[in-house]
């Protein structure tokens, strides 16, 4: 047999390895030339694969990015079963109440190579900031890896509110301290910054809060205000606040008081502001002031002045004297009318002259729902084939909230997986199943509404869908399979796509190949939704140098038969091949040792007999389709031998 050259040449160079020859050190450093001879070779071919997972969600991971508040967003996804089994996804769950995916029904039997698209959605809170969640599936005999969702809510602003515009601090003895606050509410949907809060007014001071400070969404502080005047006399002052209120970027507060030199009495209230947090609406909900009298002298309180909706007091009656060191009980109630928080101020007005001032305030608990999507359009569906679209529901409340009814409209629409009635508690979600079954071709409209008794019913889902009739039909890439010339005794493989072009579901019962040292792998009877599709292997194993001629038919429920697959090869005798081994000569050396291994750096092993005298060697025991890694020694006249040379490989074809 004639052998030539293909054309590739490996080339490698030892760093300097040293032997000892002859009680001397002696440098060798050893160039290596590898040649592959071969007959009919064209050329070599390698490279490296990565593992995947065998069950895969595309995409891996998925950022919405800025989502308007009570706004949505979606993003298409598809499963896929890269195994050689079939797998079988039972569920999937998502962690973070503000996602959901729609277009999956489980249990999902997965065959090789299918696939399933659905859809990711993402809907704005109420609330701003970012949101994260975790997609993941359970599954036999294997799961795809978990899909981390990301998504961020925008912002509709701070907004400080504060309980009152201005105090009084009435007739105040000299050298006494008289007491008072005021309420700083954050209004808005969004963190208010409040950057300096100042108290200017002789003998006005103002409790310490540490300024910057951030009040969250709903919230309050409480800045606590003293009148100690050491002079007789009017008064007056102010309170600044300044924050980043777009609005109002510095709220102002008046404040007043008469100091005098007489020996009166003096009625402070404990505590001096009162707050009612998440009320619900039609109930109540009460709290209690002490009225003390710290001065020296009666007081009479004449009248007790209330302000703020929702709001009102009860166990002491007008007029009444209050002696030197008496206390009364003042029940303060809230019970709110509407959804709209409250805020206010008692006046406690005595006959002498003083006020003492109680400011109240209170947030309403609100049972709220919301539901996503706000609309389902189910496309083009096939008749007499259900569609199902994921819906779900949550209370971002502050109460409980009850759902009754649902009631669903339109002709092929349908409801299920919602158990009523249904009890929701704060920060509570689930979901159920919305169904599009048309019974004939056509448009169809609908809508679903939910009847609870949240305090903010969500609007009704509008559902739409078009009834088209059913198509079978497949799709086979490539039309013909065409193997070539193939090596005696070796095997070549070639992959047939089978697709689901129709819209569907399409029954392959059987796929069969005929033709001599020609077999299939992959076939079994499997039915393909619309878009999926199966992946079969074809191998050739010629067992003599001769063609051959087959064909690959595919039998289903198609309308349209699919048509046969032609499938060709020729069998050719296997090629043999040799490498030739050359290299540098070495000082005082007498020989060489030539080593083999299927593995770089390692598992050499000598190939030739005994050191050789010449500098080239011809390994004729190569295999088709293997790597090999030579490297080479140098031997003195006492047999004492050096350490490698560099290594070179070369590729069998």
């Amino acid at each position: 047999m004639a052998k030539h050259y293909n054309g590739s040449r490996l080339l490698g160079r030892a760093s300097v390895a040293v032997s000892k020859f002859a009680g001397a050190l002696i440098p060798w450093g050893a160039v290596l030339t590898v040649w592959l001879w071969t007959s009919g070779c064209t050329g070599m071919v390698s490279g490296s694969n990565k593992a995947q997972s065998a069950i895969q969600v595309v995409p891996g991971a998925l950022d919405f990015g800025n989502v308007g508040v009570g706004k949505q967003a979606s993003h298409a996804a598809v499963v896929v079963n890269n195994s050689k089994m079939v797998v079988t996804l039972t569920k999937a769950s998502i962690s973070g109440t503000e996602f959901s995916i729609s277009g999956l029904q489980f249990p999902l039997a997965l065959h090789p190579g299918q696939k399933s698209n659905f859809m990711i959605w993402y809907k704005g809170s109420s609330r701003t900031g970012k949101a994260q969640g975790t997609l993941s599936f359970n599954g036999e005999p294997g799961t795809p890896d978990p899909v981390v969702l990301t998504a961020s809510t925008g912002s509709t602003g701070p907004q400080l509110t504060v309980s009152s515009a201005s105090h009084d601090f009435g007739n105040v003895t000299v050298d006494t301290v008289a007491n008072a606050a005021l309420t700083l509410t954050n209004s808005g949907a969004a963190a208010l910054a409040i950057s300096h809060i100042g108290v200017s007014g002789k003998g006005f001071e103002g409790s310490a809060i540490k300024t910057p400070t951030t009040v969250p969404a709903g919230g309050n502080i409480t800045l606590n205000l003293t009148f100690s005047p050491s002079t007789a006399g009017n008064f007056s002052g102010a309170v600044s606040v300044s924050s980043d209120d777009p609005i109002t970027p510095t709220a102002t507060v008046a404040l007043t008081g008469t100091a005098t030199n007489q020996s009166i009495g003096k009625l402070i209230a404990t505590p001096s502001a009162l707050n009612f947090n998440n009320v619900q609406v039609g109930s109540s909900a009460s709290a209690v002031t002490t009225l003390k009298n710290v001065g020296t002298g009666n007081v009479t309180l004449s009248q007790i002045n209330l302000s703020g909706s929702g709001f009102s007091t009860s166990g002491v009656a007008t007029p009444v004297l209050v002696v030197p060191g008496e206390a009364l009980t003042l029940t303060v109630k809230y019970s709110p009318t509407s959804t709209k928080a409250g805020s206010g101020d008692i006046s406690l007005v005595n006959a002498q002259g003083g006020i003492t001032s109680v400011t109240v305030s209170g947030t309403v608990s609100q049972s709220a729902l919301t539901i996503s999507p706000a609309s389902i359009n189910f496309g083009s569906a096939v008749t007499g084939v259900a569609n199902t679209q994921t819906v779900q529901i949550s209370n971002p409340g502050t109460a409980p909230v009850t759902i009754s009814a649902a009631n669903i409209s339109g002709t092929g629409f349908s409801a299920s997986g919602l158990p009523l009635p249904l009890t929701l508690s704060t920060g509570k979600a689930t979901s159920f199943n919305v169904q599009f079954d048309p019974k004939s071709a056509g448009p169809s409209t609908g809508s679903l509404s939910l009847v609870s008794d949240a305090s903010n019913p969500p609007s009704a889902i509008a559902l739409s869908g078009v009834g088209v009739a059913a198509g079978l039909s497949l799709a086979v890439n490539p039309a013909n399979v065409s193997f070539g010339n193939v090596n005696v005794g070796s095997t070549a493989s070639r992959n047939v796509t089978i697709t689901n072009t129709g819209n569907s579901n399409v029954a392959i019962s059987s796929e069969a190949l005929t033709g001599a040292n020609l077999s299939l792998s992959g076939g079994s009877p499997v039915t393909l939704s619309p878009s999926q599709s199966i992946t079969l292997a074809v191998q050739y194993s010629p067992t003599a140098a001769a063609s051959t001629a087959g064909t690959l038919s595919i039998a289903s429920n198609a309308t349209s038969p699919t048509p046969a697959i032609p499938v060709t090869g020729n069998g050719v005798a296997q090629t043999q091949h040799t490498v030739v081994l050359s290299w540098n000569a070495s000082t005082s050396a007498t020989g060489y040792n030539i080593y083999r291994s299927a593995r770089s750096g390692t598992g050499y092993a000598r190939v030739n007999s005994g050191p050789d005298g010449i500098l080239n060697y011809s390994d004729t025991s190569v295999q088709n389709g293997q790597t090999y890694y030579y490297v080479t020694t140098a031997v003195d006249a006492s047999g004492q031998e050096s350490g490698y040379s560099s290594e070179v490989s070369v590729v069998i074809p």
